[in-house]
């Protein structure tokens, strides 16, 4: 990863709105609790296969074959594989794929909103939406810095295993509270990634730049569950249940 210094970024930062508390009261109502619940219900249960099946595909691409040698695997790509990469430059290919994703999907929610897809969508919501992936799209140009300053190839699409889970949800997705979910899940499997990553670590830069980028993920977590009418930090510890496997 890289030093501190470089994560540093003079983005707008979302404050406390009249609009953001009404989003709050609006999807708080029973209808909108029901829906994001059928949502939220289909797409955990999706995202956790998806986990499973990354966690499964990582331990077999490790086993040894019949014949003694390595499995085989492909040339390194600009996907969300850490191909030849070891060590901080794994981290740095895993958590650079999930970047491109979290981009992608808030892209997507934008240009969904501007075509009038997802009903009247508060500017507060609208603010957030683009300050959070500028942000993601800052530690993605971080990541493939270090990734091509250590000789492995830049990063360029999203995660393979989640992104089809990842759009059969927002295929779904009909309101500002769907898509607010949605991210909000985005955000938690991110930074359960870097918390997961950051004690395999050995750079202290690297190390450093994880919990950065870490922090900036729950803080996002903070104003999406905010703004859809939950309690900011609803817990005490965070778990690493839903990191994606290195």
């Amino acid at each position: 990863m890289t030093r501190a210094s470089e994560l540093n970024t003079d983005l707008p930062e979302v404050t406390p709105t009249p609009e953001m508390a009404a989003l709050g009261e609006q999807l708080s109502t029973p209808a909108a609790v029901t829906r994001r619940r059928i949502l939220v219900g289909g797409a955990v249960a999706a995202m956790g296969t998806a986990l499973a099946a990354c966690s499964s595909s990582k331990k077999k691409k490790t086993t040894p074959s019949s014949a003694g040698g390595a499995s085989t695997s492909s040339a390194p790509s600009t996907g969300a594989s850490s191909g030849g990469a070891s060590g901080d430059l794994a981290v740095a290919t895993l958590a650079a794929g999930l970047e491109v994703l979290a981009v992608g999907t808030y892209k997507a929610a934008l240009d969904a909103a501007g075509a009038g897809k997802l009903g009247k969508v508060p500017p507060a919501v609208a603010e957030y939406v683009k300050t959070a992936m500028a942000q993601h799209q800052v530690h993605l140009d971080t990541l493939n810095k270090v990734l091509k300053g250590g000789g492995q190839p830049e990063v360029t699409a999203p995660n393979a295993t989640l992104k089809p889970t990842v759009d059969a949800a927002f295929a779904k997705v009909k309101d500002a509270a769907g898509a607010a979910e949605l991210a909000l899940m985005l955000e938690e499997i991110a930074a359960q990634t870097y918390l997961k990553a950051i004690p395999t670590l050995t750079d202290k830069a690297s190390i450093m730049a994880a919990g950065q980028i870490y922090i900036i993920d729950q803080q996002h977590q903070a104003i999406l569950l905010y703004a859809l009418g939950m309690y900011p930090v609803p817990v005490t510890f965070v778990k690493t249940d839903k990191a994606v496997a290195s």
